[in-house]
């Protein structure tokens, strides 16, 4: 039901992030990234972590991946890499800001 809805916003989202995030790389000296770009599978992943988050709330996003005991869940982990969280938050953007 989300994605008969929602399917061009999620659509929308990964072309404007992957757009800000090769942006992004023509600007920088560091040469090539190993990152690949946000997929619509991942995109939805990044949404539906992002929404599961508001229901257990921790100081820190990275404590969503801690290994420590006392916040340690598997969901997170296993539904997608802290790494690729934070690329898709980072690039996470709803505009082409060249038009």
């Amino acid at each position: 039901m989300f994605l008969l809805h929602f399917a061009e916003i999620i659509t929308l989202l990964v072309v404007e992030a992957n757009r800000y995030y090769h942006d992004h790389l023509d600007r920088s000296d560091k040469g090539p990234s190993s990152l690949p770009d946000v997929s619509e599978a991942e995109m939805l992943v990044f949404l539906a972590l992002t929404i599961q988050m508001g229901h257990c709330i921790r100081d820190k996003l990275t404590d969503y991946w801690s290994r420590a005991e006392n916040f340690h869940t598997n969901f997170y982990g296993n539904a997608m890499k802290r790494d690729t969280f934070f690329h898709s938050l980072h690039f996470l953007h709803f505009t082409n800001k060249h038009e």
